[in-house]
């Protein structure tokens, strides 16, 4: 069945993909790398886009492709089979390829840890479902980008929490849940910026923020590759590191540029751009403990019957090669 699943999702990967390349030494010009970033793209992906813009990358001989994927799955199935160097994962994504032998391990965070204080996604009920709190969503159809995503852990917990038994959970792309919230496809969704914007603007009400609530601090995402790949060039896995912790740092001190960075890779007007959120610390560091505490709450929920070390799921420079 897995092997089915992972299959669709390489297939969805090549069907979504915007642009393609591999890794290794000689970019076009002979001196630069070229490096494939396979992204779901929201709001935080703008630390990445910053890091390309003020050269961040380049300064250490990277020249960064980007891919697009609908949800962190296929990124997984793109960098096993060699079509992307790195790719956006979410810690559920993470834990689980390692579990089934697919061992990828993140190199850095996308934009630091989740803040306690503001978050780019949240539980939103559409205006017409009648929901006003999370024990309305008992009985009620959720969506979420997909069925094992830290969205529905969280999301699942705080209903749980609230009363609320019997809800539906349906696995949707980002993009499409403010059309869906606004039909009545689905009586809730847990949408990430700039999604959410859209719902709630058409009425949208918010019931919770499951990652800041729950996850303060937390490493709930990151850029990752195959640890085949790490082990073959780890060079390059510490100079897009370097990258992106300096993108972090330079971000944290100049958030509203690097907003702006969402207006031509997002496609987003500026002052759509402008209104977004990064949900967070800046710290520039993975969260070791915060996975651990992520795969306890996956046990909990019953979404998997065995566990990894999750010291073994982040890279660190040294550790191979």
């Amino acid at each position: 069945m897995r092997k089915r699943l992972m299959a669709g999702a390489l297939a969805a990967t090549m069907f979504v993909a915007t642009a393609c390349g591999t890794g290794g030494a000689g970019g076009a010009d002979g001196d630069l790398r070229e490096v494939t970033v396979n992204i779901v793209p929201f709001s935080p992906n703008a630390v990445l886009f910053l890091g390309m813009e003020k050269g961040m990358f380049a300064e250490r001989g990277i020249e960064v492709n980007i891919q697009r994927a609908a949800s962190p799955v296929p990124v997984v199935a793109s960098l096993v089979a060699g079509q992307a160097d790195f790719g956006f994962v979410t810690t559920p994504v993470l834990i689980n390829a390692n579990r089934e032998g697919t061992p990828v391990q993140c190199v850095s965070p996308i934009d630091g840890q989740v803040s306690p204080d503001r978050d780019a996604s949240a539980l939103v009920a559409s205006a017409d479902s009648g929901v006003q709190d999370l024990a309305d969503l008992a009985g009620r159809t959720v969506a979420v980008v997909q069925l094992a995503s830290i969205n529905l852990i969280g999301a699942k917990k705080m209903i749980e929490d609230a009363g609320a038994t019997g809800t539906e959970f349906v696995a949707m792309p980002f993009p499409q849940m403010p059309q869906a919230l606004a039909d009545g496809r689905v009586d809730a969704a847990v949408i990430t910026s700039p999604y959410v914007e859209q719902a709630v603007d058409a009425g949208a009400v918010t019931l919770a923020n499951p990652s800041s609530d729950l996850l303060p601090n937390s490493t709930i995402y990151c850029y990752a590759a195959t640890a085949q790949a790490l082990e073959r060039d780890p060079e390059l896995a510490r100079d897009f590191q370097a990258a992106m912790t300096e993108a972090i740092e330079y971000a944290r001190d100049n958030e509203p540029e690097t907003l702006d960075t969402l207006v031509e890779h997002l496609d987003l007007s500026p002052e759509e751009a402008r209104a977004q959120v990064i949900p967070s610390n800046w710290v520039p560091e993975i969260n070791v403990e915060s996975i651990g505490t992520i795969q306890d709450l996956m046990a909990e929920q019953g979404a998997i019957d065995s566990t990894v070390e999750p010291g073994d799921l982040v890279w660190q420079p040294g550790a191979t090669g």
